[in-house]
């Protein structure tokens, strides 16, 4: 995994983390949510997210084969959002980079 790549992750947890503060010292987090959910935008916004959380939940569950802990990773990804991802990313990125690359350098044309 690229030196860029570890600091975008790093960058997206500590940026998420910090504007997920903000926004639970600021915000209204029933009143906000409920005014999502009432556009159609915000449906497909939500809807669009929690896809991708699953997609990525089936990533980790590919590269752990642990389900207990792809499940709790979910649930933590849909109460604070991708910064849990991007975690997992730089714990295991460095691995799961090395062995995609080693798989395709063996794959032949």
């Amino acid at each position: 995994m690229s030196a860029f790549a570890r600091g975008l992750c790093l960058a997206i947890v500590l940026g998420l983390t910090g504007f997920l503060f903000y926004a639970l010292a600021t915000g209204r987090v029933l009143a906000d949510q409920l005014h999502v959910w009432s556009v159609v935008w915000g449906l497909y916004v939500w809807a669009d997210a929690y896809a991708g959380f699953l997609l990525f939940s089936l990533l980790i569950y590919a590269y752990e084969r642990k389900l207990g802990l792809t499940i709790v990773l979910f649930i933590i990804t849909c109460c604070t959002g991708n910064m849990v991802n991007a975690a997992w990313l730089l714990l295991r990125g460095p691995d799961l980079f090395r062995r995609i690359r080693s798989v395709s350098t063996r794959v032949e044309s």
